[in-house]
């Protein structure tokens, strides 16, 4: 049963041919109704016309050849007119043709409306009428319906043209939404049509490419976890086994449990920032543009950090211009969590960080600098890669992504960034801004 429903349902193409065939039928009928008025009229005349044709022709040929008027009638014999003699001409007539003089010519209609001729020869008064086979409503009608199923069927077979054009950007929607449905989310239907039927294709066009970004999110947060997640999943079950030995003692047991949330607390700061990574890589929305103080962000990103530098001690160089720039300030501020943190994560306690932001030629300019370990060349050369760790004892602090985030954000708006570093004497980033933004564009994956 459900099979006989599939085979006989109709697809929307089916229903637009089904509209326009009605609405042709319906047009063609009132067309054929309003054009059997003034086709009556128009045979009438054309069947007047052809009668006093014959009276001429009849007229002419008794003046200009000795035959008898009936051998001309036969001669001159035609299938829808019928002509003959008038012995007894009708009283209601015998006025009006009391004055037809001789191969003179007069039409009349009679009571079914339809014409009829006298023409007067050398022989007598002849009548040129409609034969008693013709019928005027056969003749009417069947004009009538030749000339409107003419159009009806050139209309229709438009209209089947019509609606193969009208479905089938439905048609390309529905086959292409059957690819989405299998997991094939690269599928893109033509979206150069105007109106609704543009509008629809381009917000279907929109849909599917966000749900490819969503999709590539997601296989590369699943392909990273695979990846990043191996190491601290590995030591949480090897400290997990230790802590199941009976021998151990309770500062062994406590340190193994301080391990394992340690490790736990890394698993959930990897989770969060690979998937803010992931997020600015595939993302395809504009930029925020807004205008904000430089100087006073960098100063709360730094009062917010206040317990890790003041646990080491830091000291702080602040040279700090008013600076207002037009970006994205919540990236922004990430860019400046990032690489304060670092700044202070890897200087000694007891050092001084440097940091001076200034304007100058329409940019904006922010660099810090810090008189920790440092970087090597080969360090410098991969410190933006995702998941890049120079330092792998202090792993556990982070999960080589900060960096990473930097880059891309700074990219997004525009801007450079530039490092310098050597072992044992510190390093140096200046991160270089547009005080206006250049162009807003929208950012797809690199």
């Amino acid at each position: 049963m459900k099979q006989s429903r599939s085979i006989f349902r109709w697809s929307f193409r089916s229903h637009v041919v089904s509209y326009l065939v009605i609405i042709t039928m319906m047009s063609g009928l009132a067309t054929m109704i309003v054009g059997s008025f003034i086709n009556r009229n128009t045979i009438i005349r054309e069947m007047a016309q052809s009668e006093q044709e014959l009276a001429m022709t009849l007229t002419q040929l008794d003046h200009e050849t000795d035959l008898l008027t009936e051998e001309l009638l036969t001669i001159l014999e035609r299938t829808n007119l019928e002509t003959f003699f008038v012995a007894n001409e009708e009283p209601a007539l015998a006025q009006a043709l009391s004055v037809l003089g001789e191969n003179e010519i007069v039409s009349v209609a009679d009571w079914q409306n339809l014409p009829v001729t006298y023409v007067r020869t050398s022989r007598g008064l002849v009548c040129i009428m409609p034969s008693a086979q013709y019928n005027l409503y056969a003749s009417m009608i069947t004009r009538v319906l030749s000339v409107g199923l003419f159009f009806m069927a050139a209309f229709i077979l438009l209209s089947l043209l019509g609606s193969k054009r009208i479905s089938h950007p439905i048609t390309e929607l529905t086959q292409a939404t059957r690819r989405i449905s299998a997991g094939d989310f690269t599928v893109r239907v033509p979206d150069q049509e105007k109106g609704e039927v543009g509008d629809l294709m381009r917000s279907f066009n929109q849909m599917t490419e966000a749900l490819e970004q969503n999709a590539d999110v997601q296989k590369d947060f699943i392909s990273a976890v695979s990846h990043e997640f191996k190491t601290p999943i590995a030591s949480i079950k090897g400290y997990a086994r230790l802590l199941s030995m009976p021998e151990l003692t309770g500062d062994e047991q406590q340190e193994y449990i301080h391990m394992i949330a340690s490790e736990t607390d890394r698993l959930a700061r990897l989770s969060d920032t690979m998937l803010r990574l992931t997020a600015l890589e595939r993302q395809n929305t504009s930029i925020s543009q807004d205008q904000f103080s430089l100087d006073e962000q960098v100063r709360q990103v730094i009062v917010r950090m206040q317990t890790a530098w003041q646990n080491k001690e830091i000291l702080w160089d602040l040279q700090m211009e008013s600076v207002t720039i037009v970006s994205d300030s919540a990236l922004l501020e990430q860019v400046w969590t990032n690489l304060i943190q670092n700044a202070v994560k890897f200087s000694s306690a007891g050092s001084s960080i440097c940091i001076h932001v200034w304007n100058e030629h329409d940019e904006a300019f922010f660099s810090i600098q810090d008189h920790g370990i440092g970087m090597t060349d080969d360090v410098v050369q991969h410190i933006f890669d995702p998941f890049y760790q120079a330092d792998k004892s202090r792993s556990g602090e982070g999960v080589g992504l900060g960096l990473s985030l930097v880059r891309r954000i700074l990219n997004m708006v525009n801007g450079q960034i530039r490092v310098e570093s050597k072992p044992g004497e510190g390093s140096f980033f200046m991160v270089t801004l547009p005080i206006q933004p250049k162009e807003k564009k929208s950012h797809s994956r690199s």
